[in-house]
């Protein structure tokens, strides 16, 4: 089995949702500042975009090991995202400790954000179920 060609595919049909979304968060967090509402807003959108991410490298995987169900596409999307959530804020924890920074303003933050981006993936799960054309 060749893994670069699934891998192009995967970049060019589905890792541009999360890219995009990074790109704004830094060029709006740049102009707007990081609070209170951009990060938010990234943190919602970015849970939309990794879900979208997830279900459709699922998909382009399972052309080559076995396509997975729409329930089994739905709980990967939304269990991939939520632990990506998960490591950012652990990632956003660690820089915090190591390198002196505050991008994390406490356990409201920190919940709030997690608590979007899994909000992110059920709304972009959801809106995928019911915009499948197939029952």
């Amino acid at each position: 089995m060749e893994w670069s060609p699934i891998l192009r595919r995967l970049a060019r049909e589905a890792a541009w949702a999360p890219a995009v979304v990074l790109v704004l968060h830094l060029v709006a967090g740049a102009i707007f500042g990081h609070e209170p509402v951009v990060d938010p807003v990234m943190h919602l959108w970015g849970g939309i975009a990794a879900a979208y991410f997830f279900r459709r490298g699922g998909s382009i995987a399972g052309l080559a090991f076995g396509s997975p169900t729409r329930l089994g596409s739905d709980l990967l999307a939304f269990g991939l995202t939520a632990s990506a959530a998960l490591f950012w804020e652990i990632g956003e924890y660690s820089l915090d400790r190591l390198a002196g920074t505050v991008t994390q303003g406490g356990l409201d933050n920190t919940m709030r954000d997690l608590i979007f981006g899994v909000t992110g993936a059920v709304l972009y799960v959801a809106a995928a179920r019911l915009l499948a054309k197939e029952v």
